[in-house]
């Protein structure tokens, strides 16, 4: 029996245990982690928490939303056993009439979404970090070369260094998301042990950094960014080569975090990663938000 349980009801220790041992383990399900990026969220419970969903929910207008947080790529229906259709339907089914909006992401073992939810195929880019590292295709391989030519050095930086480059170090980029948001995910991150801001310097200049976040089975690539000149001088290509080298070893995956858009997913394929596909849902009771895309 599915049951929803409100913030307070929620059994933390085995909340967790059933992201950790489930058939999709990775980091945005976990109760630290949505404490982060939607503080307050309810969740629907599947008997001894045999598989969970997290309602990331938020009220605007008075009225109630289900929607996806920011940097929270795959969220849904975590399982211990692999989730067959009926039960994702029951799932589904179960979530409260008294959201009037829901524009959400399941996970990639979440298939065959029914019919009276409008779905949308979104994607993500994952390597093995078993193989032999001679995965890089031809152009990242020149790009690294052009990189590599500089006089690069990684070392750890702090989340005010890391947002100082995201938010200034590019004239024509301007991040959508909130300074203090990021903040306050990364810093928490960092505060739990459960990521690492790594920046790549020329002298003291700091042109790429990128915060790598790690879940049992996963090293995610949560966010990452260059300046104007580490653009030029590839920076970005000489970063993500020596965090997945630093990362490589048995039963892990590098996780790119994906991205529909076609220059992004280039660049991760680039590197070896491989398309894996989840799904997004949407569904109304606004009868002027029918036309969803």
């Amino acid at each position: 029996m599915i049951k929803l349980l409100g913030h307070t009801e929620i059994d933390r220790e085995r909340w967790d245990y059933c992201i950790s041992n489930s058939v999709f383990e990775t980091i945005y399900p976990y109760s630290w982690y949505l404490d982060l990026v939607s503080p307050g969220w309810d969740a629907l419970v599947l008997d001894d928490f045999r598989a969970v969903m997290p309602l990331t929910w938020t009220k605007k207008l008075g009225f109630r939303f289900l929607l996806q947080p920011i940097l929270a790529q795959q969220l849904g229906i975590f399982s211990r056993d692999p989730l067959d259709t009926a039960l994702l339907e029951e799932f589904l089914d179960t979530i409260p009439a008294r959201f009037r909006y829901i524009d959400i992401c399941l996970n990639m073992e979440n298939r065959d979404i029914p019919g009276k939810w409008k779905s949308f195929e979104r994607h993500n880019y994952e390597l093995d970090l078993y193989l032999p590292e001679d995965s890089y295709n031809n152009n990242t391989r020149r790009n690294l070369q052009k990189g590599q030519s500089q006089d690069f050095e990684l070392r750890s930086i702090s989340a005010g260094e890391y947002l100082y480059l995201k938010f200034h170090g590019m004239k024509d980029a301007r991040p959508s998301v909130r300074w203090s948001y990021l903040e306050n995910l990364f810093g928490g991150l960092i505060r739990l042990k459960k990521a690492e801001i790594f920046g790549l310097f020329q002298g003291d200049d700091l042109q790429a950094a990128a915060i790598l976040g790690y879940s049992v089975s996963r090293t995610i690539y949560l966010n990452g960014c260059n300046s104007d000149i580490g653009k030029e001088n590839r920076a970005m290509f000489v970063l993500m080569d020596k965090l997945i080298s630093q990362s490589r070893g048995p039963d892990r995956i590098f996780d790119f975090e994906g991205s529909n858009i076609s220059g992004v997913a280039r660049f991760y394929e680039g590197f070896g990663g491989k398309r894996t596909v989840y799904p997004r849902i949407v569904k109304t009771s606004f009868p002027f938000l029918k036309k969803i895309k």
